[in-house]
This record gives structure tokens, C-alpha cells and sequence, in this order.
């Protein structure tokens, strides 16, 4: 009861014309803010007063409009504004749904030698920026940002497990297996007198369309001809196919096509051990020492096929005689014959800054054109 002035009651007025009552208050909230694409749905965990209607803005966000369950799965990964409205009164919440993250990634191999260095490939679609962990960490150490794995200081052995954990929200992690084996090494050579010795091998090369031969050597000394290995008879090119040779002081790698011989040459020294290699890509010459090319590469296009068989420190004759002087004298080792031509990134492989490597691991060449590997008393 109101009153006007003094013992004036009147009644009192709820709703004056034009007038609505008092407000009705409503709330929504949900047990979290944000949720990853993949989770199972979800309902508001306050909304009141029952009976309103559900909306979410912007599109793409699968949401009962009578219940408000939020099913993620299959909605579209953004932030959302979603609406509780009961009798005109909205009540908003902030959602935002966030994509799983992909972590998949691999080696180049699930087994390496105990040797460099090697690093992950992150698949199309993977999240970068995350971490990566060894399984053994003494024993296969990994870059925890890059995912270098430093094989020189490996234990041989594992499999060892590297998983990589993207960074979140919604991170996942996925798992590669990696096993370490010993590093090849080589621990002998063959020695050569110079005068009379000689390995004649059932090789013929000349067949090649392309053709590469890679050697250790070390000579003791240098006479006019050295032959490191050769497809080669004396006196006689129409019945030769190539050679790899000291030519006074410098190595050679010479090919023959008819009576015409091409041939690349690089200066060559009898202090200490070198790697040499000479390559015949089906076009031209070249020929390298310690990786590097002469930088002179001869040009021709075919080489003669129906020779003789390929021999290590000597020339030969039809028959399977060493002759000439042109025998090794020094040592010979880890010979290999490839039936292409390989690139210089292979033979800088094959170098391995001064250390023989394992030639049926290479990354710049298959192991299929390897056709023979002679390691020397190994």
C-alpha cells in the first residue's frame, strides 16, 4: 500500500500501461572454453532459465539449438560466440574449437651407421615448432628443436624410438623407430710390387652405357704409366675401352670409342692416400681426386664394347697377360664399378672427407648401379 500525503492510501500499481514488469535474468556457461576437434560432445553446464533457444556465430559450429550440446567433431575450427536467448534475453559464451594437430614424421631410414648426422622429414600437414625426444638419449642423442640425430655419437644398437610432440593446443605426438649399426670401415689394401703384379677380374664395364670406377690408392712411386685399372690393351686402342692411370704426374681417366681415346687428367702425388675416380656419363670424361674434378671434362659420346676384361694394377692383352710396364707399385683398395655415371655429390659421398664409406648406403647413389665392390682384404 502506497500513500499520497497524510493517511491517503492507495493500491499499488504493478504494470503501468506501456510498461514490460521486471527483467528476467539468464545465464550460459560451459565446462570450457576452448575444445579440440576430435572431442566427444559436450553440454552447457549452466543455462537458465530452461526453455531457451541455442545459436553460435559466425557458422560452422555443429550446436543443438534446443539443448546446446556442441558436438566438435566435423565442426569447423575457429572461434565462436555462442547465444542462450530466453523470451528476448541473451545470455553469450566464447568457444573456441581448435584443430588436432598432426605430428607424423620419418628418417630417411630406419637404420643408420654411427657416422654424421641425420634429420627428420615432417609430413605434408605437420605441425612444426614442437619437440623432439630420444628414447635413449646417451645413447641416440636428438637436436630437441630440429630433430638431429647425432649418429657420430650413437651407440650401435636399438631400435631406438624418437617421438615428436607437436606444440598445443591439441598436440599430438607420433613415433619413429631407429636402429644403429657400425660405421664401415676399411683396415686393408692390397699392395702392388710395380713389376709383376696384378688382379684380372670377370668385369667387363665396356658393356655400360655409362660407367664410373672409384679407388683408393697409394703409390709408391711414379714412372710414366701406373695403371690404377683399366679395360685397356697396350699398344692396341681399337681393342680397349678405358682406363684409370698415372700419366707422369697427374691421374687420368681415359675412354676410347674406334681409334680415338678422350681422357680427363688431374695432378696426382705419391704422399699418402687418395681417393680417385673417373666418370663417363655416356658423353663425356672427367675424372677426380679427393672430390674434386679436374675441371677439364673431355667429350665422347661412345666407348668400345668386346675387349678385354677389366684388370686392377695392369694393362692386358687378349690372352690375360700382363704387359707393358705400366703395373701399381704402391697399395690399391676399396675398388667399386658403377654402371652410371655418378654425379659429383656422389663422389663427394664416396669421399667422405678421407674415410671410406659403406657404398651400398648412399643417399646420391643406388646401391643398383653398384656392380662390383672389391674391398681389398676385407
Amino acid at each position: 500500500m502506497s500513500f499520497i500525503g497524510i493517511g491517503s492510501p492507495i493500491p499499488d500499481i504493478v504494470n503501468l500501461p506501456g510498461q514490460t514488469g521486471g527483467e528476467i535474468e539468464v545465464t550460459l556457461d560451459y565446462p570450457s572454453a576452448s575444445a579440440c576437434d576430435d572431442a566427444s560432445p559436450f553440454s552447457p553446464s549452466e543455462a537458465t532459465p530452461p526453455g531457451g533457444t541455442f545459436a553460435a556465430t559466425p557458422s560452422g559450429l555443429n550446436i543443438n539449438a534446443s539443448t546446446g550440446e556442441v558436438t566438435p567433431v566435423g565442426s569447423t575450427p575457429q572461434a565462436y560466440t555462442i547465444s542462450y536467448t530466453v523470451s528476448g534475453v541473451t545470455s553469450s559464451f566464447a568457444l573456441t574449437i581448435n584443430a588436432v594437430q598432426q605430428s607424423t614424421f620419418s628418417y630417411a631410414s630406419s637404420s643408420f651407421e654411427n657416422s654424421g648426422t641425420a634429420l627428420p622429414t615432417l609430413a605434408g600437414g605437420t605441425t612444426s615448432g614442437g619437440t623432439f625426444t630420444s628414447s635413449s638419449p646417451s645413447d641416440l642423442p636428438v637436436n630437441s628443436s630440429t630433430g638431429e640425430l647425432d649418429l657420430s655419437n650413437s651407440v650401435v644398437g636399438g631400435p631406438y624410438t624418437i617421438t615428436y610432440t607437436t606444440p598445443g593446443p591439441c598436440a599430438t605426438s607420433s613415433t619413429f623407430q631407429v636402429s644403429i649399426t657400425a660405421a664401415y670401415a676399411s683396415t686393408s689394401s692390397f699392395t702392388f710390387d710395380g713389376v709383376n703384379d696384378y688382379i684380372l677380374t670377370n668385369l667387363t664395364p665396356d658393356s655400360y652405357t655409362g660407367f664410373s670406377i672409384s679407388a683408393w690408392v697409394y703409390a709408391d712411386s711414379l714412372g710414366s704409366y701406373n695403371v690404377v685399372a683399366s679395360q685397356y690393351r697396350a699398344n692396341n686402342p681399337s681393342n680397349s675401352a678405358w682406363f684409370l692411370e698415372t700419366i707422369n704426374s697427374n691421374m687420368a681417366f681415359g675412354v676410347v670409342n674406334g681409334t680415338t681415346l678422350k681422357y680427363a687428367q688431374k695432378a696426382f702425388s705419391t704422399l699418402g692416400w687418395y681417393h680417385v675416380v673417373g666418370v663417363w656419363d655416356g658423353s663425356t670424361v672427367e675424372v677426380y681426386i679427393d672430390g674434386a674434378a679436374s675441371g677439364s671434362p673431355q667429350s665422347i659420346s661412345a666407348m668400345n664394347t668386346g675387349t678385354v676384361n677389366m684388370a686392377i694394377g695392369g694393362l692386358w692383352n687378349i690372352g690375360g697377360t700382363a704387359v707393358d710396364n705400366g703395373f701399381w707399385d704402391g697399395k690399391i683398395d676399396e675398388v667399386s664399378i658403377w654402371d652410371s655415371g655418378l654425379s659429383s655429390a656422389a663422389v663427394t659421398e664416396i669421399y667422405n672427407s678421407g674415410a671410406p664409406n659403406d657404398l651400398t648406403n648412399l643417399t646420391n647413389a643406388s646401391s643398383s648401379n653398384l656392380k662390383a665392390w672389391y674391398k681389398m682384404g676385407e
